[in-house]
């Protein structure tokens, strides 16, 4: 059953084709060539027993849901995969890499237009995976929602919670894995809560995630902590009423908790982390141009007429000294013929009701208050307060792009152009500055705690090897990006969700299967680097491509 119809990627995808030039790549043959059967060694490692611990990537998560298809191909699951070839031919054959099965089609990513999770069959619309659709009325690619399955999250995992090797979770950050609360209860005083943990937490409200890892007794972990707080902040354009600012030196400080927790409380195990990568490099963030809007000249003589009042009351705030003369200049809101920037709001900015009222006496005739206490003068201004146009140096995600040019509150507004674009649909050109700063604190203090960690305890077989190794992410999600496109063993790969050679999947955030091999592979390497092992990497061939858009009505 398809649902509702969320974004258009005409131009997007038009825009990708034609600066990737892949007409010839897009001919090639989808289907996913069969796997051969290498071999490698541990080296340093004890792969005896793999385990791993993380957020959506490790989870598992592909087109915006925890479905049964992405589990089987998690970031995880890929790295067990591999390092199975290092065992024996009968322990491959007996090998098994415990998940908590979400046993569903679609997953489920969201209630739908009602806000009601579960709503009757006759009014279904909860929210499953993206897929990529083409209208055969319009000829126009969409992205569309299959039906959603809230109860993959309701229903516990029917397993054996104590034999699982995975113990990762979407929707997650760092404070939740060393929390017993993360498994209940789930009450609003309850911060921490995550229902994909609390389906498979074999001590619900007591043990923590990361506890009920180190409580299976694994030989290796692999843990990938701290990425879903820089994310979950930046895809809601650094809104805090949404989710909190991630502060590098507090994150750092769970971190050390945690690492001190894995190397101290099992004598024996080795493991490797990962850094936070540069999330901003997401096609998420980078899709959606700063200046989308086009005008004639007409149009944007139109467009500055109907803001020249405005313009006007900053450069008098200015003279007054209730602006600064920069502020004042930069927060014209000026149109011309061709493409222009998003009007938006920026809450870093000084806030323009005060200075309106306090000119309102000398500037516009005086008037009776209204019932929100604002002068009926400047009421008509107070929803442009905080805004400006954008720069580029901002950052509008994807989620901005179904927003833009879409009706405002009031007759003949336009989001993003005669009304201003909320905050949670954009990054900030500050909020960019301060995100990065907080991630390098973060990525510091990984590898100065790892650094301790290795130094702090004895180390295992013959002291050759550090206990706990380091997979770098720092730039290489731009990396990639920069080298796009690229061949592996003969497969294109190109950094974007175009089918079928695309890494991402539809949702711009979460890698696609073959996606997932990608960052796999440089898992495997840093492991093999540091243990002297030598797991053979995953090829991209071996995976299925992401699908071409389906035919819809």
């Amino acid at each position: 059953m398809k649902t509702i119809k969320q974004i258009t990627f005409m131009a997007i995808f038009s825009f990708i084709a034609w600066s990737c030039e892949q007409d010839a790549i897009m001919l090639l043959d989808p289907v996913a060539v069969a796997p051969s059967t290498p071999s490698g060694s541990a080296g340093g490692a004890d792969f005896t027993k793999f385990s791993a611990i993380g957020g959506s990537y490790t989870a598992g998560f592909m087109n915006g849901a925890l479905y049964t298809d992405g589990q089987n191909n998690s970031l995880a699951k890929i790295v067990a995969d591999q390092i199975n070839y290092t065992r024996s031919a009968d322990d491959q054959a007996t090998y098994t890499f415990n998940q908590p099965d979400i046993n569903s089609e679609n997953g489920y990513s969201g209630a739908g237009p009602d806000g009601a999770t579960g709503t009757p069959a006759t009014m279904l619309d909860d929210l499953g995976r993206v897929y990529l659709g083409t209208s055969a009325a319009t000829g126009e690619t969409g992205v569309y929602y299959k039906p959603g399955d809230a109860s993959s999250i309701a229903i516990p995992y029917a397993g054996d919670k104590t034999a699982l090797n995975n113990f990762s979770f979407g929707n997650s950050v760092m404070g939740m894995f060393l929390s017993g609360a993360a498994g209940g209860p789930a009450v609003a005083v309850n911060p921490v809560y995550n229902s994909y943990f609390a389906r498979f937490c074999a001590d619900c409200g007591v043990a923590s995630p990361l506890a009920q890892m180190m409580g299976t007794a694994p030989s290796f972990f692999m843990a990938w902590l701290g990425h879903s707080d820089f994310f979950a902040y930046a895809a809601r354009g650094g809104d805090v009423a949404q989710v909190p600012k991630p502060s590098g030196a507090i994150l750092t400080a769970y971190f050390e908790s945690g690492i001190n927790a894995m190397v101290g409380g099992n004598p024996i195990w080795k493991g490797i982390v990962g850094t936070v990568p540069d999330v901003l490099a997401l096609p998420f963030f980078n899709l959606v141009p700063y200046n989308p809007v086009p005008m004639d000249a007409a149009t944007a003589t139109a467009a500055n007429a109907g803001f020249a009042s405005f313009n006007t009351i900053l450069t008098v705030a200015a003279g007054a000294g209730l602006l600064t003369t920069s502020e004042a200049a930069a927060r014209q809101l000026v149109f011309a013929a061709g493409a222009n920037a998003l009007v938006i709001n920026d809450s870093s900015l000084t806030n323009l009701l005060p200075v309106w009222t306090a000119l309102v006496p000398t500037v516009i005739p005086p008037d009776d208050l209204n019932m929100n206490g604002i002068p009926d003068a400047i009421e008509q201004l107070a929803p442009f307060a905080f805004a400006r146009m954008a720069t580029a140096t901002d950052k509008p995600l994807l989620s901005s792009q179904p927003v833009i040019g879409t009706a405002g509150p009031y007759p003949s507004t336009v989001i993003g152009v005669s009304w201003p674009m909320d905050d949670q649909y954009i990054l900030t050109g500050a909020e960019l500055l301060e995100f990065e700063t907080e991630r390098a604190t973060l990525n510091a203090g990984i590898k100065a705690k790892v650094a301790a960690a290795n130094a702090a305890v004895a180390l295992n077989v013959a002291g050759v090897f550090n206990r706990v190794a380091i997979a770098e992410f720092d730039g290489a999600y731009a990396a990639m990006a920069a080298s796009s496109p690229w061949s592996d063993n003969g497969v294109v790969v190109t950094y974007d969700f175009i089918p079928p050679t695309g890494m991402w999947s539809v949702d711009a955030v979460h890698p696609n299967k073959r996606g997932y091999v990608q960052l796999a592979n440089k898992w495997i390497d840093a492991i093999n680097a540091h243990f002297g092992s030598s797991i053979p990497k995953a090829q991209t061939g071996w995976y299925a491509p992401a699908p071409l858009p389906v035919a819809e009505p």
